[in-house]
C-alpha cells in the first residue's frame, strides 16, 4: 500500500493492517500520527498513584467500546 492508502484509512483499519503486517513500519508510523493528533489524549505517569485509577477507568471504558 501507499502512504496515501494509510493516510485515508481509520485509525480501527490501520490497527487491522497492522496485525496482519506487523512489519509495516510505514503504517506504524502513520498509526502513530493519527494518534498523537487527536486533541483530548491522556498522559499518564507510573509513579502516581491517581494516575493508576484513571488508566484502570480508560481501559474498562475502551473495552466496553470494544465490545
Amino acid at each position: 500500500m501507499t502512504n496515501s492508502n494509510f493516510e485515508q484509512m481509520s485509525k480501527s483499519e490501520l490497527k487491522a493492517y497492522l496485525k496482519a503486517h506487523p512489519d509495516d513500519q510505514t503504517a506504524f508510523y502513520i498509526l502513530m500520527d493519527k494518534i498523537k493528533a487527536e486533541p483530548n489524549r491522556i498522559r499518564y505517569t507510573f509513579d502516581d498513584p491517581a494516575g493508576d485509577e484513571e488508566f484502570r477507568k480508560a481501559v474498562e471504558r475502551k473495552r466496553s467500546l470494544d465490545q
